[in-house]
């Protein structure tokens, strides 16, 4: 009977699963998976109770501390006392329960918006909502919350009228606004460090305990947090003496005041400097410390780290059995948190504990659910991380674009002060000449003066704003090709190693065979590394081509135009890009046309550049024909046709396919960096825009796109003669 009941909870659990998340329902299609294995049944059920039974005391545990702040929460006298309430109720599931944080918070700003509270907006936008974007990954989108809560608390006038409760630490309206100016602070460095800029995290975090140090906090929150972070940090840069030192110095200011909120993360990093020196009892021990405190402060996030780490740890030592119990602990609450990033590594770990005790259909079950998750989180990753640092390009621009204002404004008032002293001149000049002659004459002199001030200003400052236009882009490309320079060394070391453990796994394979060593694991093991070294290979390849394209995107072109024959370099290049494919792909077949206008005189252009656009454009044709052809009828016969016409004092060249055509929800994204509809690995996104700048900024030309869906697609070359 017992039996049947948690049967039956696991049901309702996998119904539950195929309503929810994405993430949730990668989970439901593996209990199907699961499931369909009978000898698995005893696994189900033991899976069943280790998700459930945690909610259930869970939920027992947290009762009396939540239903004490609905209750509050009900029986609020006014709206200043419901808005501290609600602070609370989001700081109560801030580490637990990410959507009900966000709901209590959304709610919380409406209500501070309402009674004119704009450091209590600033105050719910740092510590809840931006925090959780950040921990959801969505970088663009904390940076931006973040930055309107420090426009708000930087603003002294919002000190005005604010409330403050009667037990927190600054009942003076200016040092309640710094310490919100210090909280803000935190954040940005928080977004930095997640975002990989480690020097500007650290910047932030020292930038806030300065903030709270001059106020005389004695409040640990926002020093432990400041101090445990630039420990972290360290830890990441290898200076393991520095992490020590600013780690323990937060739990010092833990002890201080009893915040032990994070007590256990510290611990987690303490461990992971021991795990880098080799240290692995001393690591393991303050692993567990880190579990014990998390389960005590309730803080389940830093729980399922703590597990990971521990199941990390046995792994390393061949711990099959501990393995097993940390690994399966923390898939089992990073499904309760729902969190992606956990649950993706968890199953990694639970996947090799089922290798180990050989049950491979388990194994590959949690497998197969760990790769989808952390394909989808890395696609994912790269936009959201390129999107933010887009942002925080603008962000540099627009305090570039203050210090020129507040230039030009200075430039303003000299320039009149110089016309009032021309017009001064001018009246004395005017004065003497009705009694001499010879200053009359003095009088045009100066008139003339004028005019050549004038035109020289305005010659100036036309020249100033050019000047700084092409420094800003100047600027942005050589930071791109920068960051791309300094990718590609890396990328090149990744790629070349993957390749030598290819050819080394291939020489242990031999080996293995002459010795004649009949182990299937070995094999198997042997196949699994070669394939893991492949799929390096190829998304480190993938890397190399987007860092390629970005290095075309910043660098400014150097080729010199030249009269061409427009006619001869479409042929050459669709030519050589279908014999290219072919060399490519013995399978690939296609029918391509010409139509070229004998009437086009050379134009001059850059033919390296426009044979570089030509070349992509029939790329990506062939590569649409080809797809089509794979689901097609037998009667579907590839064609891709290239023209060129003289039209108005233009030169119009076309390359047009018989396709699947392009989607109209995604026509307006084609010519944007880094947008691709290729399959992962067959496409950068960089092509398309790159070869828009070449013909619109290059050439001062156009480049358009007509499309039907299903039917075709043509990209026509506008250039001016």
């Amino acid at each position: 009977m017992i039996k049947n009941t948690f049967l039956k909870s696991w049901y309702r659990y996998t119904a539950y699963l195929r309503h929810s998340t994405p993430i949730s329902q990668l989970l439901y299609k593996m209990s199907q998976y699961c499931d369909s294995l009978i000898t698995r049944m005893k696994f189900l059920f033991k899976l069943s109770l280790l998700l459930l039974m945690p909610c259930f005391v869970k939920a027992q545990r947290q009762f009396t501390n939540l239903d004490s702040l609905r209750s509050a929460l009900k029986n609020a006298p006014g709206d200043t006392a419901k808005m501290v309430v609600l602070f609370n109720l989001a700081s109560y599931y801030g580490e637990s329960n990410r959507d009900s944080c966000l709901f209590f918070a959304d709610q919380g700003i409406d209500i501070a918006k309402k009674i004119n509270q704009p450091l209590w907006v600033a105050h719910f936008l740092t510590e809840y909502q931006s925090f959780v974007a950040m921990k959801e990954g969505n970088l663009p989108l904390s940076f931006k919350l973040a930055n309107e809560a420090l426009d708000l608390v930087n603003d002294r006038n919002n000190e005005k009228d604010v409330y403050i409760p009667k037990d927190y630490e600054f009942t003076d309206p200016h040092k309640y606004r710094l310490s919100q100016v210090g909280y803000t602070i935190h954040q940005l460095g928080n977004i930095y460090l997640y975002g990989g800029n480690l020097k500007k995290a650290i910047e932030q975090y020292k930038e806030e305990i300065r903030i709270f140090e001059t106020l005389g906090s004695k409040q640990a929150m926002a020093l432990v947090q400041g101090t445990m972070n630039i420990g972290y940090v360290y830890g990441i840069d290898n200076k393991l003496d520095s992490a020590l030192i600013y780690n323990n110095k937060a739990l010092q200011y833990a002890s201080l005041t009893g915040w032990k909120l994070y007590n256990g993360l510290i611990l987690v990093h303490i461990a992971d400097v021991f795990q880098k020196r080799k240290m692995t009892d001393s690591s393991r021990n303050y692993y567990w410390q880190s579990l014990r405190e998390s389960r005590e402060q309730k803080n389940k996030s830093t729980e399922v780290l703590g597990l990971m780490e521990l199941a990390t740890l046995y792994k390393s030592l061949h711990q099959a059995d501990s393995l097993r119990y940390y690994a399966t602990l923390a898939f089992k609450q990073s499904v309760i948190q729902n969190s992606a990033n956990e649950i993706s590594r968890s199953a990694n770990l639970v996947a090799d504990t089922w290798n180990i005790f050989g049950n491979s259909d388990s194994a590959y079950a949690y497998l197969n659910l760990s790769k989808r998750i952390s394909d989808s989180l890395n696609a994912n990753g790269i936009e959201k991380l390129t999107q933010f640092q887009n942002i925080y390009f603008e962000e540099q621009l627009k305090l570039e674009k203050a210090g020129q204002e507040a230039e030009a404004g200075a430039n303003k008032i000299r320039t009149i002060a110089l016309v009032v002293g021309l017009v001064l001149l001018s009246a004395l000049a005017f004065i003497f000449y009705r009694n001499n002659r010879q200053k009359q004459k003095a009088n045009v002199v100066l008139q003339q003066q004028k005019q050549t001030i004038e035109n020289t200003l305005l010659e100036l400052k036309s020249t100033q704003a050019q000047l700084i236009q092409s420094e800003k882009m100047a600027s942005l490309g050589e930071l791109t090709a920068g960051i791309a320079h300094e990718i590609q060394n890396p990328l090149n070391f990744v790629n070349n190693f993957s390749e030598v453990n290819n050819e080394l796994i291939e020489e242990l394979r031999i080996r293995n065979d002459e010795l004649r060593i009949d182990d299937h694991e070995i094999k198997n093991l042997l196949s699994d590394i070669g394939q893991n070294l492949k799929k390096i290979n190829q998304h480190g390849q993938r890397a190399a081509d987007i860092v390629k394209g970005m290095l075309q995107h910043s660098r400014t072109s150097s080729g010199q135009k030249e009269l061409t024959d427009i006619n001869a370099l479409c042929d050459e290049y669709l030519r050589l890009a279908y014999h290219g494919l072919r060399a490519k792909d013995k399978s690939f077949n296609a029918k391509f046309e010409t139509s070229f206008d004998e009437s086009i005189s050379k134009v001059n252009i850059v033919p390296q550049e426009i044979g570089r656009v030509i070349l992509n454009l029939i790329n990506n044709a062939f590569y649409a024909v080809s797809d089509k052809k794979k689901t097609a009828n037998e009667n579907y016969e590839p064609t891709v046709i290239v023209s060129t016409k003289k039209e108005n004092g233009t030169v119009l060249i076309s390359v047009k396919d018989n396709g699947n055509g392009i989607p109209a929800t995604i026509k307006d994204k084609i010519f944007q960096p880094f947008f691709t509809t290729k399959p992962t690995g067959q496409g950068t996104g960089l092509g398309l825009s790159l070869s828009y700048d070449i013909i619109t900024k290059g050439h001062g030309g156009q480049l358009k796109v007509e499309t039907k869906e299903g039917e075709f697609t043509e990209f026509v070359i506008n250039l001016p003669v």
